[in-house]
């Protein structure tokens, strides 16, 4: 039977949700959709973990990364409530972290505390600790971005040989999982213990009222009748540009424009047309597959139709940008946590998926931005602690598929972040088809920052640029691949 703590977290979610939840031993649930697959579980069955509640107790410390902006890099302590906290803090997610570790110590006797670091002292602090062989932290938390410049220097445990650790349980990131694996060794993994990889999904947000004055056919369904591509936006985005100009020859922010956005697309885009950086052979080894059949024409035509437009304004490149919330723009990409800061937007807007490179595609893909999600790794200082560390990941991944993630996907993002049905039902596509891609997380030589950074050239140096990283380019893969070889 479930603890009182858990008794009263599923009320909570009876009454946000609508679900009638049952006890443990009864309930039926319905499917949790994030973008992953129930690897074969019966969708109206509980998957739990198996794990016995004596033998397992014991601290788990997080080393958890910071950023300058915290509360926007990490919108919630999504590991463990902020240290010294007695008492719930009264926001939905807050509580439910605070109850999910409340229950991890009263059933199972973890405790869970977290640190924080910023993130460029990680690469600093991770090998003191190694040296040392200090067992003061069992869980590195950090963002992709960082993942490259830590990972293969025999640092962190084998996820997958950890006890109690089950891969095919539904909490476990299967898109994730395939792309950060070393050949079967598994350093970084991501689970339905963290929200922050969720909140960096990648989606198109539009001007509702904007597009209706400009009497645009139902956006929503060319999404539906997978006609929804860049050439459409773009067709779009210029037609709004054309309809908001101010009269004068100057393009500033009092002009209202097609897209504004950062360079975050020159990556996300190309992930979002099916192609990847990094992929692996037959025989699982990796190998950039950027610059293979027609990357690079895909990389162009995303940069000449969206990113080099006219009626795209960058604001990497031009300082104090039209305000999408205050009718700057037809059109805005970014992190889906955007749309928790958009309540006070007088307009309507809707949710959208990134646009097709083409109607042949047939599918959306919904890229995860490596430079706010979040993944875990095991520090392998703490042998003598795996017990209670593959307990606490299974447990915490467990509990949060079942309540938090269900307040997080329903109520905080469908009903409270958004304006209309049908952004709910864009979101179930955005989640269904959320995509990672190693050659993003995998970098040791930042060769994809400084592909994301060619808008500042303002010209079509793709094939030049790629070209030029000849070495790296190659250094990089005789790497990874040496590491599949040590590691397996």
């Amino acid at each position: 039977m479930k603890t009182k703590i858990l008794t009263l977290v599923l009320a909570l979610l009876m009454i946000l949700s609508g679900f009638a939840l049952l006890s443990c031993e009864t309930e039926e649930k319905p499917p949790v959709n994030n973008g992953q697959t129930n690897n074969g579980t019966n969708s109206n069955e509980e998957v739990k973990p198996d794990i016995p509640k004596d033998g397992v107790a014991g601290t788990f410390n997080v080393l958890h990364h910071t950023t300058d902006n915290h509360e926007w890099t990490n919108p919630w302590d999504e590991i463990c409530p902020s240290t010294g906290m007695e008492t719930a803090p009264g926001d939905l997610i807050g509580d439910d972290i605070f109850e999910r570790t409340a229950w991890l110590e009263e059933n199972y006797g973890i405790v869970v505390t977290c640190e924080y670091l910023h993130y460029d002292q990680l690469p600093k602090k991770m090998p003191e600790i190694i040296s040392s062989g200090s067992t003061d932290y069992q869980l590195l938390n950090t963002m992709g971005f960082s993942a490259q410049k830590l990972m293969g220097n025999e640092y962190f445990t084998d996820i997958a040989q950890m006890p109690y650790v089950n891969f095919e349980h539904p909490w476990w990131v299967d898109s994730a999982l395939n792309e950060l694996r070393l050949g079967d060794y598994v350093e970084f993994a991501v689970s339905d213990m963290l929200l922050t990889d969720k909140s960096a999904t990648m989606i198109t947000i539009y001007n509702i009222n904007m597009a209706t004055d400009l009497e645009l056919e139902n956006i929503y369904d060319n999404v539906r009748n997978y006609e929804w591509t860049i050439e459409q936006m773009a067709e779009y985005a210029e037609l709004a540009a054309l309809n908001g100009e101010n009269g004068d020859d100057a393009a500033d922010k009092n002009d209202i424009y097609g897209i504004v956005t950062n360079d975050d697309p020159v990556h996300m885009l190309y992930v979002a047309s099916g192609r990847k950086f990094m992929s692996r052979d037959e025989d699982g080894m990796l190998y950039y597959s950027y610059g293979t059949d027609d990357t690079f024409d895909v990389m162009i035509d995303n940069l000449n139709l969206i990113m080099y437009a006219d009626f795209t304004w960058n604001n990497h490149l031009k300082q104090d940008a039209p305000a999408f919330t205050e009718g700057g723009a037809l059109f805005t990409f970014d992190k889906l946590k955007r749309c928790m800061l958009m309540r006070d937007m007088k307009d309507n807007y809707g949710i959208l998926p990134l646009p097709m490179y083409e109607e042949e595609q047939a599918q959306y893909f919904a890229p995860v931005s490596n430079y706010h999600d979040s993944m875990f790794a095991v520090i392998n200082t703490n042998t003598n602690n795996h017990q209670t560390i593959g307990a606490a990941l299974e447990l915490m991944g467990y509990y949060s598929y079942y309540n938090i993630y269900r307040d997080f996907f329903e109520v905080l993002i469908q009903n409270r972040g958004t304006r209309d049905a049908e952004s709910k039902e864009m979101l179930n596509i955005i989640f269904e088809n959320r995509t990672y891609d190693m050659g993003l997380i995998y970098d040791p030589y930042s060769l994809m920052d400084k592909v994301l950074r060619i808008t500042k050239t303002g010209e079509d140096g793709v094939v030049s640029q790629w070209e030029g990283f000849g070495t790296l380019r190659d250094e990089t893969i005789d790497q990874l691949n040496a590491l599949i070889e040590k590691y397996n």
